[in-house]
Order: structure tokens, then sequence, then C-alpha cells
């Protein structure tokens, strides 16, 4: 279990990126248990040997044994970190030797659900996208295909739907208090809701007229803000019983700092090191992505600029000079730069709303994180 570290040097006397890179190593030590914990978890689940034949028992035993790979490859763990940082926001440390906070048991296991529902949406993501690759590993339609690619697809699909609901039983787990565990259930159900209708915006933006920065933004606020922020921000503090006026400021923190985010991603799915962030950096252009990149072109490029883009954006079988023809066409546009001043405008706004929480009687430590892992996230390579 991990041992919470007392954080003396509070933010008024600490260089803000110095916070950041606290912050990130609190997440990559929570990481640490997280994969532990999932790995006991699989183990245990591939042990119930479901089926009712032998036939059936081995494709279970292989959906289980792929699920559980794939949700452990390489990750952050950034929503669990959320879970677990919402719920200590409002708990204070035991004043025992080694720090620990009270049985957690709970909120770990809260913590595991949003990760098995991550695994599930991404294993729908993928197979929507048509990628081949997840964090340098086959993607599931890819893994079940082995040439049937109507078949690859269809698994995905079930694989994607059982590991989802893996999750919803976990997050059933987490409390005896059946009031608390209804107002979890209804805040995440409603969030992976909303989530889906973000993703049905997504895919449709190419679709249905002018693309537009405030388009974009709308996107982000529907998926990243609700799904990566809010949910396990809101499961962790509801856990923890926090109040409303402050559940209200952890809902403000999540729209700028999940948009922060996701900002970010979008330069890195273009310019970022490919063995890091575990996929092609070609492949959002290559499926034509919509993101703010590709809006500041079309709005702030010559038409030289435009041109070299649009040969690339959504052309699966776009050549290597063009593509880099492309991406230069992004930073010489200053499309690059701007997407990267929104971000760290975004990350700031996330980072003062959680100093907000300061001087409410919250746990300091808490807070720390919200603000450091909010400024950290637009510095990250990965």
């Amino acid at each position: 279990m991990i041992t919470i570290r007392i954080f003396y040097s509070k933010i008024g006397h600490m260089v803000t990126n110095k916070l950041g890179e606290w912050a990130k190593a609190r997440l990559m030590e929570l990481a640490k248990e997280m994969d532990l914990r999932l790995n006991k978890y699989w183990d245990e689940e591939i042990e119930k040997n479901f089926g009712f034949n032998p036939t059936q028992k081995k494709l279970v035993h292989k959906i289980l044994c792929h699920s559980k790979e794939h949700n452990l490859r390489s990750a952050k763990r950034a929503r669990s970190a959320f879970v677990i940082y919402g719920y200590r926001l409002g708990k204070k440390l035991k004043k025992s030797k080694n720090q620990k906070f009270e049985n957690m048991e709970g909120v770990w296991r809260a913590a595991e659900a949003v990760e098995l529902v991550h695994t599930a949406l991404l294993m729908h993501d993928d197979f929507m996208d048509g990628d081949k690759i997840r964090r340098g590993r086959p993607t599931t339609q890819e893994f079940f295909g082995e040439g049937d690619a109507h078949y690859g697809d269809t698994m995905a699909v079930n694989v994607g739907d059982a590991i989802l609901c893996l999750g919803f039983e976990r997050l059933l787990e987490c409390s005896s208090d059946r009031e608390k565990i209804q107002r979890i259930m209804k805040q995440v159900l409603r969030g992976i809701t909303n989530t889906a209708f973000g993703q049905a915006y997504d895919v449709s933006l190419s679709k249905i007229g002018e693309i537009t920065e405030e388009k974009v933004m709308s996107l982000h606020r529907a998926k990243t803000a609700i799904y990566t922020y809010e949910n396990p921000l809101m499961v962790g503090g509801l856990l923890a019983g926090l109040p409303e006026d402050i559940l209200e400021i952890l809902s403000k923190y999540s729209v700028d700092g999940g948009i922060a985010f996701q900002l970010q991603d979008d330069v890195l799915g273009v310019y970022g090191n490919e063995e890091k962030i575990g996929k092609s950096a070609n492949s959002d252009l290559l499926q034509g992505k919509v993101t703010l990149l590709v809006v500041k072109v079309m709005e702030m490029g010559t038409e030289n600029q435009k041109e070299a883009l649009l040969k690339v954006w959504g052309k699966l079988m776009a050549e290597d000079g063009d593509i880099e023809a492309a991406k230069l066409a992004i930073r010489e546009s200053g499309a690059h730069t701007y997407s990267v001043n929104v971000a760290r405008k975004y990350a700031a706004k996330a980072a003062d709303t959680a100093a907000s929480l300061r001087g409410k009687g919250l746990n300091e430590e808490a807070i720390d994180y919200l603000e450091g892992i909010a400024r950290y996230m637009v510095e990250r390579e990965v």
C-alpha cells in the first residue's frame, strides 16, 4: 500500500513548476499501486472460469486474459488518481507513525472501477477509429480479428460491453451505504451517457458544417472534461461526503482541466514520440480528427498551408512526405503555438480553481495535487 508523504511546503512557498513535478511523482506512485490492485482483480476474475462447456470457457479465458493485458498496459492512471484525491480532499491523515489514511479499500475499488470502464471505452473507441495499435500493442479488434476484420470488430464491441459492466459491478462494491452508492452510480452512468453523446458529436463534426473553435471546445467539455476529470473526481468526492459547494468547485475545475488535458493530447497526437504515446503520430491527421490545430490552420494559415493540411487530413493512404508537410504547415501557420497557449491558459484556470479550495477545512495535500496536476498535464510528453 502507498505510504502517504506529508507535503510541508505549501503552494505559497513553492514555484509552480515544482508543484507540477511533485504531483507527477504522486501520480506515478499511485499508478504503481493501482496496477498491483488491477492485476489482483483480473486474476480473481479469470479464476471464476465462467462457461458451460470447454469451448466457451476457453473463449471467456481468452477474452479476460486479453482484457487484463490491455488494462495493464503502461498508463498514467490519471482517472483513478482523481478518485483517490477527490476522496482525500475531504479526509484528514490519522496521527500515526506511518501517516496512512483511514481504511480506503472501498475507494480503491471505485478507482479500479473507473479504470475498467476506461479500458472498455478505449476498446470501443479504437473500433470506431479503426486503430490498430493502443499503447504499443494490438487493439482489441486486431487481437481477435486475425485476418477477419468483421469478427475482430464484433469482438471489440462485445468485449468492451463486458468489461464496461465489470466496471459497474466493481463500483457497486465501493461502499455499504446504499444512498451513497446510488448517487455515485447515477453520477457515473450519466457521465458515461454524456461522454457517448460527446463521442457521437466528435465523429459527426466533419459532417455537420463548418468546424470552429467553439465546436471543438464544446466537444472537449462533453468528452474529456466529464470522462477524465469530473466523473472520477465526483466519485471520490461523493465517497468522502463532500458538500455541494465543494463539488461545484470540482466541476468547474474539471471543465478547464479537461480541456487543457485534451488540447495537449491533440498536440501529442501529431508531434508526440510514438514510443511514448503508444500509437502512430500520424493517425489523428489521417483519420481526420477534429482538433484545435486543424481549426486554426484553416483560420490562420495561408492557402498553401491549408492545402498542405487538407492533402492528408482524413486521407488514410497519404504519403509520408505530404504528412510531414502538413505538420510543418500546422507549425508555420501559428496553429501549434496557438493551441499550446490555449491549453496553458485553461490549465492555469484549473490550477487557480484548485487553489480556491484552500481555507475551507479540506486536505491541503489533495489541493496541492489538484493544483499541481493541472499544470503537469500540459507539460507532459505522454
